[in-house]
This record gives C-alpha cells, sequence and structure tokens, in this order.
C-alpha cells in the first residue's frame, strides 16, 4: 500500500485528486493539507510514501515545504503537480529534488503511474511540461556555482551502457524497471547511476535527466517517454 499526502490550497483540487485516487487498491491518502507549513507537519505525523505538492499557496508555497521534507525526510518521494509549464519556480524544485512534476490535467491512470513511479525511485515528468523544460534550459543562460551549471561533453564522459541508463532515466522508468530491459541486477543500476551523477555533478535522478536534455544526451522530440 502507498500512502500518499495531498497539499494544495484549493479544496476542489485535494477532492478530485483523492476521487481519482480512491480506484486504485494499492494507493491510499492518507492526508491532505492546504498550505506549505502544514505539509511540513503532515509529512512528520503521518509519515507518507508519496506526497503530491501544489507550489503557489498563499499559506506558504510548495517549495519551500518541499526543501524541508526532503532535508527531514529524504524517503519521501515529492511529485510536484503545478498548473504552470513555464514557471521558474521549477528550476528551484530542480535543485531541491523532488521526484518529478505534472500537470493538474493530468488524468487518472497518468496521476497514478507517476506515484507508483516515483515510489520505486523513478523519475516522473509530464511529457508536455518536459519539452518546455528542455527548451527553458537551453535558453537560459543559468549560472550556478556547483558543478551541475556547465554541461560537459557527454561522447567523452559517459561510457556506453551509461548512454543506456540515463535514456532509460529520461523516459521515466524507476531502478527495477531499468534492471530489467537492461538484463542486469538492480545494484549494478544504482551503482551507475551513482558514477553518473559524479561525473556530471548532479544530486538526484531528476537534476541527471535535465543535465541529458540540456547537454544532448537525450533528444526530447524522439524519446520514448512512458
Amino acid at each position: 500500500m502507498i500512502r500518499v499526502l495531498i497539499v494544495d490550497d484549493q479544496p476542489v483540487v485535494r477532492h478530485g485528486l483523492k476521487l481519482f485516487l480512491t480506484n486504485y487498491d494499492d494507493i491510499n491518502v492518507i492526508g491532505e493539507s492546504d498550505s506549505g507549513p502544514s505539509a511540513v507537519l503532515q509529512s512528520r505525523r503521518l509519515t507518507p510514501d508519496v506526497i503530491l505538492m501544489d507550489i503557489r499557496m498563499p499559506n506558504g508555497d510548495g517549495l519551500a515545504a518541499a526543501r524541508e521534507i526532503i532535508l527531514q525526510c529524504p524517503s519521501q518521494k515529492i511529485i510536484i503537480i503545478t498548473t504552470f509549464g513555464h514557471d521558474g519556480y521549477l528550476y528551484t524544485a530542480i535543485d531541491i529534488g523532488v521526484s518529478g512534476f505534472l500537470l493538474k490535467n493530468s488524468g487518472p491512470d497518468e496521476l497514478a503511474q507517476a506515484i507508483y513511479t516515483a515510489h520505486k525511485g523513478g523519475t516522473v515528468i509530464a511529457p508536455s511540461l518536459l519539452s518546455s523544460l528542455a527548451r527553458e534550459f537551453g535558453r537560459r543562460a543559468i549560472v550556478r556555482t556547483q558543478r551541475t551549471s556547465s554541461p560537459k561533453a557527454s561522447d567523452d564522459l559517459l561510457t556506453t551502457r551509461e548512454h543506456e541508463i540515463i535514456h532509460c532515466l529520461a523516459r521515466g522508468l524507476s531502478n527495477d524497471e531499468i534492471a530489467e530491459e537492461l538484463h542486469v541486477e538492480v545494484s549494478t543500476i544504482k551503482t551507475h547511476l551513482n558514477r553518473i551523477s559524479n561525473k556530471v555533478g548532479t544530486k538526484s535522478r531528476l537534476q541527471t535527466t535535465i543535465w541529458a536534455y540540456r547537454s544532448g544526451v537525450v533528444d526530447v522530440q524522439n524519446l520514448d517517454i512512458r
């Protein structure tokens, strides 16, 4: 059973998400919050597996809450659900280390699949949002002090196997699914992902995925996204 916390300031949105998820026997909505501070308290009290988090809330934004929750409870996966496909806040969310992004017009099956994927350690990005994010990262000259600021030449940086894993990661596959597709052990995939992160200077699966788009390792237009 996957325990889910829904965070949104609009009651109708919380009700709609909860209603969607009642059709899935292995997903249990254990609580709701209407602000960032409330979400932090609920995450401690209820210990959800996955948190569906809105960004803009009048009584405390979701990004500040996501940062605090990930620092205190890194095992809890956070999926940002937003109306704003081009919202600059999404870049901060990537740095925080959320497990992915969905748009609020996502269907029930897409929402449920995102929860399953995030729970297993995978990355979730709405296909319609993925392309716009990639374009924005390519357009903006984002200056950072960390190693993630400058995409490196991928041909010399990654091995053939690491390229294969990057493409699987960009499609939203979990470690188990990547291992099954490449016919290797899950532990091997984890080792490769750690090596990739060390090479390109990323701190999360999502950051690694975005790095792959920005550096040209993955062609968004030709990517078979699940």
